[in-house]
């Protein structure tokens, strides 16, 4: 190993914009992942379908949804614990980019 390299992780020398970081992770999944844009479109065609459903997420007022709109509110929260797994594997994956890039940079690969 180089004796100039100095290991530091992105969060030791980036703590403070780390969020950032992860946000532009996610921003480019819905740029370059066909997929995770029919997943949002889903979402948002279900939230235009049921404006309830919507507004369980964006008030802190009791809902009372119909057992249809309870069906609808089903899916979303499933199609968003899709869209969870897909970013925390894309974040995963560039973690594993970027450890390649460190044992690049330090010499082992």
């Amino acid at each position: 190993m180089s004796d100039a390299f100095r290991f530091e992780t992105f969060v030791d020398v980036h703590s403070n914009i780390f969020e950032e970081y992860l946000g532009s992770v996610i921003a480019k999944l819905s740029k370059e992942n066909e997929e995770y844009r029919a997943v949002r479109v889903e979402i948002e065609n279900l939230y235009g379908k049921y404006p309830k459903v919507l507004g369980i997420f964006d008030t802190e007022t009791a809902a009372g949804l119909t057992e249809e709109e309870c069906a609808a509110l089903i899916q979303v929260m499933e199609l968003r614990n899709k869209l969870t797994d897909m970013e925390m594997q894309a974040v995963y994956f560039r973690g594993c980019y970027d450890s390649v890039g460190y044992l690049k940079k330090a010499g082992i690969l």
